[in-house]
C-alpha cells in the first residue's frame, strides 16, 4: 500500500511540474537575416560593395544584454529563426568583442503569436 501511495504521489508531483513549465509555441519569436559588412577595403560610387548573408552561431540575451537566453546559427544564407516567449531581447555575438562583431541595435520586442522581423548586421573590420 505505502509503494502505491508513493507512485500516486510522484505522479502528482510529476504532472504539477509538467503544468508549471512554460512552453514556447510554435511561430512565436524572432526571424530574420545576418549581413556581413563592410566586404571591400575602398567603397567607389560606380562599383557597389554590398553586405552579404553570413552564416554565424548568436546569442539571445535579455533586453539589457546581461542574461544569455538561448544560441543559436544562422544558416547558409544568413536566415535564422528562433522561437521564443513573450518579452523583449537583444541579440549579439556570443563571445567577447572580437571581429565580426554581431548585433541588433535596438531591443526586439517579441508578442505572443507573432515572429518578430529584424536584420543582425556583422562588423568584418575592413576599412
Amino acid at each position: 500500500m505505502a509503494k502505491i501511495v508513493r507512485f500516486l504521489a510522484a505522479l502528482v508531483f510529476a504532472g504539477t511540474l509538467a503544468a508549471c513549465v512554460q512552453t514556447t509555441p510554435e511561430g512565436q519569436g524572432i526571424r530574420g537575416q545576418v549581413l556581413l559588412g563592410p566586404n571591400c577595403p575602398v567603397v567607389q560610387e560606380d562599383e557597389p560593395c554590398p553586405d552579404t548573408p553570413y552564416q554565424t552561431e548568436l546569442v539571445v540575451t535579455s533586453a539589457d544584454g546581461v542574461r544569455e537566453i538561448k544560441r543559436f546559427s544562422s544558416d547558409a544564407d544568413g536566415r535564422f529563426e528562433v522561437n521564443l516567449p513573450a518579452g523583449a531581447y537583444s541579440i549579439r555575438s556570443p563571445g567577447g568583442t572580437g571581429l565580426p562583431y554581431c548585433s541588433v541595435n535596438d531591443v526586439l520586442d517579441v508578442r505572443p503569436g507573432r515572429m518578430t522581423e529584424t536584420t543582425v548586421f556583422c562588423d568584418s573590420g575592413i576599412r
